[in-house]
């Protein structure tokens, strides 16, 4: 099987740092678009 060149480029840049970061950046976009019905978030 072929090494996954994604799944390899993101062991390098998932840091526990950035994952922190991820993870309050997700509480506070939740928290404006709770009970939103106009609005949405793109990845």
């Amino acid at each position: 099987m072929e090494p996954n060149v994604f799944e390899e480029m993101a062991k390098r840049y998932d840091t526990e740092e950035k994952t922190k970061l991820a993870e309050i950046i997700v509480e506070e976009v939740k928290k404006e678009l709770q009970d939103s019905t106009s609005k949405t978030l793109i990845d």
